[in-house]
């Protein structure tokens, strides 16, 4: 698929697309192939499915997100960028499917319960873990995973410890891990992981991926820079009361669960 501009509908009111989910797009793109299912947890704008989808021309993209807003923009992201993507409405801890998937990607929610709540429920549900946690979510990950199924995501980097010993726990091996850091003097404050069923492979750490050159924010390294190059995303800012949801149409319904 042309790598033309990814233009993104997403809410003023809600969480934000951000560079990790950038950052976690290229890192998952290089594990695609043709011909293989994609399921996106907690997809948002779509943001990740679409990279994915735009860098892969056969592959069978299905999105899911417990927000009816976000559900809504995602197929309409979709829809824009020429692509029949599934999309659901729904907790994924509740979605229950017959079809099994190749690879399931996620930026899911992980500040910890202890954290100060955003009072915006949107964002709240976004990036608090205690909406989705990570123990939780591997075991239903392992279950709709196919039988070499893989599991890409990011975390707090400073949950690594817990992150790996919950994906053995539930017979998910940890290949390859990839830290960001905010500069070269700074510590990790995310993990990124490729996670997968049946295998044994020694879990490899790949370079870390610097983000900044100094304290501007600004002065972004030339990877990261290449990276934007890469995505070409374009967001353009909703707010939710301006959603018709009752909108329906063959290429705009939604399955719930």
């Amino acid at each position: 698929m042309d790598k033309k501009i990814l233009k993104l509908y997403q809410l003023v009111d809600g969480y934000c697309y951000n560079s990790d989910s950038l950052f976690l797009a290229y890192f998952a793109q290089s594990f695609l192939k043709n011909d293989i299912s994609l399921l996106d947890v907690g997809c948002g704008s779509g943001v990740i499915g679409l990279l994915c989808a735009r860098s892969i021309v056969k592959l069978r993209l299905v999105m899911i997100d417990s927000d009816e807003h976000c559900a809504f923009l995602s197929k309409l992201n979709a829809w824009c960028m020429g692509l029949r993507a599934g999309v659901i409405c729904g907790d994924f801890l509740d979605f229950e499917t017959t079809e099994k998937f190749d690879i399931i990607v996620s930026n899911p929610p992980f500040y910890r319960k202890e954290a100060i709540k955003s009072m915006n429920e949107k964002r709240a549900r976004a990036r608090n873990e205690e909406f989705l946690p990570f123990e939780k979510m591997c075991k239903h990950v392992k279950r709709i995973l196919k039988p070499r199924g893989s599991f890409v995501f990011c975390y707090d980097a400073k949950e690594s410890d817990r992150v790996f010993y919950a994906l053995k726990e539930v017979g998910l091996n940890a290949e390859f891990a990839r830290f960001i850091h905010p500069r070269i003097e700074k510590e990790a404050n995310v993990l990124m992981c490729k996670a997968s069923i049946g295998t044994h492979s020694q879990l490899r750490i790949l370079p870390p991926l610097f983000t900044h050159n100094s304290t501007s924010q600004k002065d972004s390294t030339d990877e990261v820079r290449s990276i934007y190059r890469w995505a070409k995303t374009y967001s353009i800012k909703v707010a939710s009361e301006d959603i018709d949801l009752k909108y329906q149409s063959e290429d705009f319904n939604l399955l719930k669960y």
